[in-house]
């Protein structure tokens, strides 16, 4: 599973925070952590080892910050906003939104089709369902959870957390 629920509580502070995953994709960021490797090694054949080493220590930091970018959102009950943000080394990248008050979550069902070439000329078509997770406020504005291709564990994972924030969930999907 690819999301995960925190809940924290600082004092009476009511925190849920959920991971929707990686910011970028696994081929962006084994590409580039490819191109800084081969980058070092045209590098070294070219200039000295002592400038190399330089540079490669003021790329090195690029790295971490690509492998750590997270797409959180955050759910403060009592100061009552919802915090979407990338999340990187312990930083936030994101505006918090005030709220009234949480209307209801609900879940919908997509059908997914994927169309795969190959060099060869064949052609692979893959079909799938995946569920997606919506957080709905009475101001009518609707914020992402979640998606997984697991409906079971989704919805299991959903229900803990519309307890927490006393709300209902509504499963679309039956």
């Amino acid at each position: 599973m690819r999301y995960f629920e925190y809940s924290m509580s600082v004092g009476k502070e009511n925190i849920i925070r959920i991971s929707r995953g990686n910011s970028l994709s696994i081929t962006f960021r084994m590409v580039f952590s490819l191109i800084l490797f081969l980058i070092y090694i045209a590098l070294t054949g070219y200039l000295p080892k002592a400038l190399v080493i330089a540079l490669m220590i003021l790329l090195a930091p690029i790295l971490p910050l690509i492998w750590t970018l997270q797409d959180m959102i955050e759910i403060n009950m009592n100061k009552k906003f919802i915090h979407e943000y990338i999340w990187v080394l312990g930083s936030k990248w994101g505006t918090p939104k005030l709220f009234e008050h949480i209307k209801y979550i609900f879940i919908n069902e997509t059908k997914m089709r994927q169309t795969m070439n190959s060099w060869s000329g064949r052609v692979r078509y893959s079909q799938y369902s995946e569920y997606v997770a919506y957080l709905k406020l009475n101001s009518g504005e609707t914020f992402l959870l979640t998606k997984s291709k697991n409906h079971n564990s989704m919805a299991k994972a959903l229900r803990k957390i519309s307890v927490k924030l006393n709300t209902t969930l509504k499963d679309t999907t039956q």
